[in-house]
């Protein structure tokens, strides 16, 4: 019995235990735990100061049931109504129905883009084009108070189906709304992602992670981020506030339109004493401007870093395709010839001003999280910042 004993200790001791990974590790976002919850959903639609107070202002996202029902293109925007009324207009196409930055795009007309989806990889994504936003109402919740007034882009999502979005934020509100299909989302609140999520040391981000394989190695700050789901089908709309990082999935024939706007500071209550909040209002009517936009994503980046940047981390930050701040456009931001550009300076500047120097410049998404407390970390010692702490 002894050497039972002992062989059985020996076996124990010396065959290794195997190594238990994280919850999620190479599953899809969203496996390594449930839902904190579904986001609220309201089967009446509330008042712009409702909205609002309720939802605007303290960053909430909300689904409006049956909004989308509103518009004349919940009902008439079938393949073949579409063939027919809007064959010639154009709009951007990616090759891919999972979000790339590599993925090849082209501009092509509704007919041919008709002729192919079914059997195809295209994903349409572009501003909606102006014939079509004749037959979109603005949901009545943004008529009055400010909303018209800082709008910037309004966008059409069209596939067969199986999109996948990146795991991303964008720094503007949006209302997007469904006309056919579903999309489902994977939604983090905003200071949550603030203090969870991190740029790294060699310059990744979590935003980078693949959706369906998430490396929880890679991104240990994944490994336990609460989420919230929704889920939107054809009639519905959902709010999302600005900065909730988010994660979409759609499903059946996709077509759904969103409306993207600045955030407000305030709300306007003399814009609503004269307008008529219940008269439908086409996107045709609406004017989209860019300079708030490009005023508020320029603000993001100065606050991150404690509200001032020099001439050459400005024109590194904010750049897309190309260099967006040139020597001359920051001449004109940095009104007191510095060198360095203050949130002072940006809040100060008309906005005509600011549309002059950057004239059909669009800025969307600024991922900021963690990066002053990365360069920080990492700088050579020209400059230290005091990173913001929380957001503005």
């Amino acid at each position: 019995m002894l050497h039972v004993v002992t062989v059985v200790l020996l076996v124990w001791c010396f065959v290794p235990c195997k190594t238990r990974n994280p919850p999620g590790h190479l599953q899809p976002l969203g496996r390594h735990r449930p839902p904190s919850g579904q986001i609220e959903s309201l089967d009446t639609l509330p008042s712009p100061e409702d909205f609002y107070q309720r939802y605007a202002l303290p960053g909430r996202p909300v689904v409006l049931s049956g909004a989308a029902r509103l518009s004349p293109a919940y009902h008439r925007w079938t393949d073949r109504y579409l063939g027919q009324r809007h064959a010639n207009e154009e709009a951007e196409v990616d090759s891919s129905k999972k979000e790339r930055a590599d993925s090849y795009r082209e501009d092509m007309r509704m007919d041919e883009f008709l002729q192919q989806y079914n059997q195809s990889e295209m994903y349409m994504l572009d501003r909606l084009p102006k014939g079509m936003m004749e037959e979109v109402y603005l949901p009545p919740c943004l008529s009055c108070g400010g909303f018209t007034r800082h709008l910037h882009d309004i966008r059409i999502w069209m596939s067969s189906g199986g999109t996948k979005s990146t795991f991303h934020m964008d720094n503007m509100e949006n209302i997007i709304c469904m006309y056919s299909g579903r999309k489902d989302w994977l939604l983090v609140d905003s200071e949550v992602g603030r203090h969870t999520l991190l740029h790294h040391t060699d310059g990744t981000e979590d935003f980078s992670v693949d959706v369906d394989r998430v490396d929880m190695y890679k991104y240990p700050s994944l490994r336990t981020i609460p989420w919230w789901s929704a889920r939107i089908e054809r009639g519905d709309c959902l709010y999302l506030p600005h900065r909730w990082l988010h994660f979409v999935q759609s499903y059946g024939r996709n077509l759904a339109v969103n409306i993207w706007w600045t955030p407000i500071s305030s709300f306007d209550y003399s814009d609503c004493t004269a307008r008529d909040s219940q008269t439908p209002v086409r996107l045709s009517e609406l004017e989209l401007k860019q300079g708030e936009q490009i005023r508020y994503v320029i603000r993001v980046y100065l606050e991150e870093y404690g509200g001032k940047l020099p001439k050459d981390m400005v024109q590194a930050q904010v750049i897309y395709d190309e260099v967006v701040i040139t020597d001359w456009v920051f001449k004109g931001l940095d009104t007191n010839r510095d060198g360095w550009l203050t949130v002072e300076e940006i809040n100060n500047l008309p906005v005509e001003t600011i549309e002059d120097l950057l004239p059909d410049v669009y800025l969307e998404a600024v991922h900021t999280f963690g990066r002053c407390e990365a360069y920080n970390n990492t700088a050579t010692g020209v400059h230290t910042f005091t990173c913001a702490s929380s957001f503005t």
